[in-house]
């Protein structure tokens, strides 16, 4: 039988205080998903909305 001290804590981060990559950006994220709803990919009307998500990430430290 195992004890208590086997799960690791499940509020524990390893990385520090880095957030999680969904966390982040909420606003740019939401901008941009509807942009590429609307008009896709390959219109290019979301390029700068894109950009503007992308930079916020990186911000966070995040590669997108």
């Amino acid at each position: 039988m195992g004890s208590s001290n086997d799960k690791p804590a499940s509020n524990s981060n390893p990385e520090g205080s880095k957030p999680k990559p969904c966390c982040v950006c909420k606003p740019e994220k939401e901008e941009r998903d509807t942009c590429l709803l609307f008009n896709g990919q390959d219109s290019g009307k979301c390029d700068e909305i894109i950009a503007k998500y992308k930079k916020c990430m990186k911000g966070y430290g995040f590669t997108v």
